[in-house]
């Protein structure tokens, strides 16, 4: 309620610039989206430019037209999400195998199509050299390697992606929590 209360008083004089600095700490996913939905309807309906500081870059990803990566006082990035997004590239392809003792052998066929990358235990992630496009041959080449999968899961580049890019940084909740390199969000802050 007092973030409510805190954007309500920040649009009472209509202002035509809107400075928010992390807005959704604290939120439950339900009052984030709410933030999410009337934040983009400033921008969208009444025209209001919106300055958001946010660590949390799925938040940018959907909000902002622009995005800069601040890392220790400096913009090491900025553009469109989307433009960011498509430096890093290649998506990422992680794959448990149906018999963990399988993993090795999984790895290894994943290697053709693509740089490893690090994956939680029991599984093998790559990133891959030709994009969306070489999924169907990875499923091909594991069925005549005979290796069942027990999951199969593609992550698009994100900006989290973006972050470790370049600054060359491990995310804070990602090597607490042990894990792999396609994390869920960023302590860096984010100005859009």
């Amino acid at each position: 309620m007092k973030r409510r209360l805190d954007l309500a008083l920040a649009l009472v004089h209509q202002p035509r610039v809107l400075f928010l600095d992390e807005p959704t700490t604290g939120l439950d996913p339900s009052s984030r989206s709410d933030l999410w939905e009337e934040v983009a309807r400033l921008a969208r309906e009444d025209g209001v430019t919106v300055f958001l500081t946010t660590q949390y870059l799925e938040e940018a990803d959907v909000l902002a037209d622009r995005v800069g990566i601040i890392d220790a006082g400096r913009i090491v990035a900025e553009g469109s999400p989307e433009a960011l997004k498509d430096e890093i590239g290649r998506p990422a392809l992680e794959v448990v195998p149906r018999d963990p003792r399988q993993r090795d052998a999984l790895a290894a066929v994943l290697e053709r199509f693509g740089i490893p990358a690090t994956a939680p235990p029991g599984a093998a992630a790559v990133r891959l050299n030709g994009g969306n496009d070489a999924l169907a041959d990875v499923v091909r080449t594991l069925d005549v390697e005979g290796i069942p999968v027990g999951d199969f899961q593609l992550h698009a580049p994100s900006l989290d992606d973006v972050f470790l890019a370049r600054t060359g940084k491990q995310l804070a909740a990602a090597t607490q929590a042990g894990e792999h390199d396609i994390p869920d969000h960023a302590p860096e802050p984010v100005t859009t």
